[in-house]
C-alpha cells in the first residue's frame, strides 16, 4: 500500500503537475489524521470499557458486602426480638403477672451477640473511586447509618458485659452447681446458670428495675436501627443490582 502511494507521488511529480501533488499530499494526511483519530477512538473505547468492566466489579464487591450484612442484621434483630420477649417476661412475673416459666432460658439476658458488619470497612476507602455520583452518597448514607447501628450494639454490648452480668453476680444469682459439675468439664456452654428463685426475690429492689429499664432502652435502640439499616441495605442492593 505504501508503495503504491510513492509511486502515485513520483508520477505527479514526473508530471510536473504541482497541483494535484498537493492535492494528493493534503488528502494523504488527511487519511493519516483519520487513521490516528480512529486509533485513538478505539484506544479510548477499550479504555473505557476497562474501566465500566472496573466499576461493575467495584459495584458487585459492595453488593457482596451488603448481602454479607444483610444476614448478620438479620441474626441480630432475632437475637435481639427473642431478647425483648425474655426482658418482658422477667417484668411480667416481677409484677405478678405471670409464674415462673421452667422452659425458658433465662440466662440469656446475660448473652451479648456481637454484631459484624463488613460493607463500612470494606468500602470507606472505595468510596473516592466510584463514578456514579448517586451510588457514592447512598453507600456513604449506609456505611454512616452503619457505623451508627454499631456504635448502638457496641453500648448494648457494653450494658450487658459490665451490667448486667455484675448485677447478677452480686445477687448471687449465678447457679455454681450448674458449672461446676463433672459433665460441665468439657467446655460446653452452661444452659441455665442463673436462678429464677433468687432473682424473684429481687424483683422490687430499684437495681433490678434498673437492669430491665435500661436493657429495654438500649435494646429497642439498637433494633430501630438496624431496622433502618436493614431499609437501606435492600435499597442500596436493588441500585447496585440495576447497575450490573
Amino acid at each position: 500500500m505504501i508503495k503504491f502511494f510513492r509511486r502515485i507521488r513520483q508520477q505527479l511529480l514526473k508530471e510536473n503537475n504541482l497541483s494535484k501533488y498537493l492535492l494528493y499530499a493534503i488528502g494523504e494526511i488527511v487519511l493519516v489524521v483519520i487513521g490516528i483519530l480512529i486509533a485513538l477512538q478505539i484506544n479510548n473505547w477499550n479504555q473505557e470499557n476497562k474501566e465500566s468492566l472496573v466499576e461493575k466489579q467495584r459495584y458487585q464487591n459492595i453488593l457482596n458486602d451488603l448481602v454479607s450484612d444483610e444476614a448478620n442484621i438479620d441474626k441480630m434483630m432475632v437475637d435481639l426480638i427473642q431478647k425483648q420477649d425474655l426482658h418482658y417476661y422477667l417484668y411480667q412475673i416481677s409484677q405478678n403477672n405471670g409464674k415462673p416459666d421452667s422452659t425458658i432460658n433465662v440466662s440469656r439476658i446475660n448473652s451479648a451477640l456481637e454484631l459484624n458488619l463488613i460493607t463500612g470497612k470494606n468500602q470507606l476507602t472505595e468510596l473516592e473511586f466510584i463514578k456514579d455520583l448517586q451510588i457514592r452518597r447512598e453507600v456513604n448514607a449506609y456505611v454512616k447509618l452503619e457505623n451508627a447501628a454499631l456504635s448502638d450494639a457496641e453500648r448494648l454490648e457494653d450494658n450487658i458485659k459490665n451490667k448486667v452480668r455484675r448485677y447478677f453476680q452480686e445477687i448471687n444469682a449465678v447457679k455454681i452447681d450448674k458449672i461446676y459439675v463433672p459433665e460441665r468439664y468439657d467446655n460446653k456452654s452452661v444452659k441455665d446458670p442463673l436462678d429464677i428463685d433468687i432473682i424473684s426475690n429481687h424483683f422490687e429492689d430499684s437495681d433490678f428495675k434498673n437492669v430491665l429499664i435500661n436493657l429495654k432502652m438500649s435494646t429497642a435502640n439498637t433494633l430501630n436501627t438496624l431496622g433502618a439499616l436493614k431499609e437501606k441495605n435492600k435499597i442500596l442492593q436493588t441500585i447496585l443490582s440495576d447497575k450490573q
